[in-house]
């Protein structure tokens, strides 16, 4: 099950590349290969299209603790960044709780999950973070 609550554009990432793993400046320990292939697997599906003008574009593996779902406005958002944040948080926390497939096992290895949306020029409209903490009360 994948949660359609975030957005950005085609297959490739916002410089241009199609890989599926960023590095973030941190200090943190690279992706686990596991996570690597699963977005590569993710990668091969998409684009994906849902209903309310959202388009899943890509996932990538961010580093050992992070995975990350890259959406596109298809329209320009009805609404501002931090309203979207704020109705969309709870949802994203209660579709990973309950999630199967991919989320259930980012879930039991206690991964915090990114939803980045992005709207059709390519800027970042909306990003929201999920903790363990949080899809696990």
């Amino acid at each position: 099950m994948i949660i359609a609550a975030g957005t950005s554009c085609g297959s490739k990432n916002k410089s241009g590349e199609t890989g599926t793993q960023t590095t973030e400046k941190t200090n943190a320990k690279p992706a686990k290969d596991k996570y690597v292939k699963l977005a590569a697997k993710m990668n091969a599906d998409m684009p994906q299209v849902f209903p309310g003008g959202i388009r899943m574009d890509r996932a990538e593996a961010v580093s050992d603790k992070e995975f990350r779902y890259i959406f596109t406005f298809t329209g320009e958002p009805a609404v501002s960044a931090e309203e979207f944040v704020r109705s969309a948080r709870l949802s994203s926390s209660m579709g990973i709780s309950q999630g199967e497939g991919e989320l259930k096992t980012l879930r039991n290895d206690k991964m915090t999950i990114i939803f980045s949306y992005y709207k059709m020029d390519g800027s970042l409209f909306a990003e929201i973070k999920i903790t363990p903490e949080e899809y696990s009360k």
